[in-house]
């Protein structure tokens, strides 16, 4: 009876899988070396604080659960270039070195970003394509728990169908 068992969960896995990778969005015309892996092996309680130029207060805090590891990642997205939909098992931030995006969420909420612009993501689904017409540069830094992938394919949405992603 275990034996059975065992067989049902692995077919079930194998078919889970099958949809997983049928249902993921393509990533189009990218470029992206990893510059730099590195781990760190306890857990992270840091924060640091500073007055802005006009005397505001600024906070920022970082915090893990157990061992980490910090990536850094160039990414170069040809004319028409798009990275599918995707989540973050963790906490990236991207920074345009030049070019253009279009962004979107879950709900495919779009926002352009620019040369120079910055955000950060989570882990909610998103994906984004190049809209110029020459080439996005992108660097992205990524903090994840040790050992996990910097990227999960995610299907896309229903609201994607209209937008060509």
């Amino acid at each position: 009876m275990k034996t059975k068992i065992k067989v049902v969960i692995g077919a079930a896995a194998i078919v889970i899988i099958a949809v997983a990778l049928a249902l993921a969005t393509p990533i189009v015309k990218l470029t992206s070396p990893l510059l730099a892996v590195g781990n760190q092996k306890a857990d992270i309680h840091k924060w640091g604080t500073a007055a802005t130029g006009k005397g505001e207060p600024f906070m920022v805090a970082l915090e893990t659960d157990g061992p980490s590891t910090f990536s850094i990642q160039a990414a170069a997205y040809s004319a028409g270039g798009q990275n599918g939909w995707h989540s973050h098992p963790g906490l990236v931030a991207v920074t345009i070195l030049s070019g253009t995006i279009q962004w979107y969420d879950e709900d495919c909420n779009p926002t352009v970003y620019k040369s120079g612009d910055s955000w950060v993501e989570g882990s909610q689904i998103h994906a984004f394509r190049n809209i110029g017409t020459g080439t996005v540069q992108l660097m992205a830094s990524f903090i994840t728990a040790k050992g996990q992938a910097l990227r999960i394919d995610e299907a896309a949405p229903a609201c994607a169908a209209g937008l060509g992603l």
